[in-house]
């Protein structure tokens, strides 16, 4: 593969990560508008926020550019420990944000259900709806969810 091939292959990965990370970003600015809003469904997925880890590319950008430039930078030096360091913030954020999500949830009123919608899994993690309901236990709301009904929340129909 040619150098010029290689770099617009690896800034399309850049491109990439910024637009995982900003459906991250997307994804948790919904859950939080609808916990603001008291939606009476909103929809969760956990293993979204694992689409963090794609944002590793841009300090392997950043490695690159700099090294190009100057190569006794101490980015260069320490570039095997900052990636490490990078891949294992992103992984500890991208376990720990759901966590977080769910607790605000939980602490609202809202109880968790499994998503009856959800065929198939593409990332690690539970495709889960938080319900909003008055119900006096956990089950009976998670039944009503699996019967089928529809029910609203934030002016958009989530079952």
């Amino acid at each position: 593969m040619s150098p010029i091939v290689a770099q617009r292959v690896f800034l399309l990965f850049n491109l990439i990560a910024v637009l995982a990370v900003a459906y991250v970003v997307n994804d948790i600015i919904a859950v939080t508008s609808g916990l603001a809003e008291q939606w009476s469904v909103i929809p969760v997925d956990t293993g979204i926020s694992y689409l963090l880890l794609m944002s590793v590319f841009w300090l392997l950008s950043l490695i690159q550019f700099v090294g190009r430039r100057n190569k006794q930078h101490f980015v260069i030096r320490w570039s095997n420990q900052l990636v490490i360091g990078w891949f294992i913030a992103t992984l500890l954020l991208a376990y720990v944000i759901p966590l977080i999500l769910q607790q605000q949830l939980r602490q609202a009123g809202y109880i968790a259900c499994d998503d009856p919608q959800v065929v198939s899994r593409v990332s690690r993690g539970a495709s889960l709806i938080f319900v909003h309901s008055q119900a006096t236990t956990t089950e009976q709301v998670c039944e009503l969810i699996a019967s089928g009904r529809s029910v609203r929340g934030g002016g958009a129909a989530f079952l």
